[in-house]
């Protein structure tokens, strides 16, 4: 048979781990309810600033969907700017073109006139000197 001080050693080891549960407990319980009321006093202090990013985080989407629209207006007249200016590149080409070609045919015309002009003088030298010679014979 079990002698009595084990049994009253056990109620007592019993009573203890009992109270001891129920202290755990209980001490669970108020700090559930301190961090609920944590996260409550959280929530409000946080709500008005929450709700401050929220506007800030509105007013910066707002900002850059107007820079992007602004962003594609100005790629597209950069666009129009450049394909203007080589257009006018292509016409100033060919008209560069047009004007080497006169100067080089105006510079042969007057290489050829040159040339005319240097054989007709020749001539008149040749002329001038056979006169020349018939006057002393």
């Amino acid at each position: 048979m079990i002698p009595t001080w084990v049994a009253v050693v056990t109620g007592i080891s019993l009573a203890i781990l009992a109270l001891s549960a129920i202290v755990i407990a209980l001490s669970s319980l108020a700090a559930a309810l301190g961090v609920r009321e944590f996260l409550r006093m959280l929530r409000e202090l946080a709500g008005p600033a929450l709700g401050d990013v929220r506007q800030l985080v509105a007013g910066i989407r707002t900002e850059a969907d107007g820079l992007v629209g602004t962003s594609r207006e100005l790629r597209g007249r950069i666009v129009a700017a450049a394909d203007a200016a080589q257009a006018r590149l292509a016409d100033l080409d060919a008209l560069f073109e047009v004007v080497q070609e006169e100067v080089e045919t105006t510079v042969l015309d007057v290489a050829a006139t040159l040339r005319t002009v240097r054989r007709g003088l020749s001539l008149l030298e040749w002329g001038r000197r056979t006169l020349k010679r018939g006057k002393k014979h």
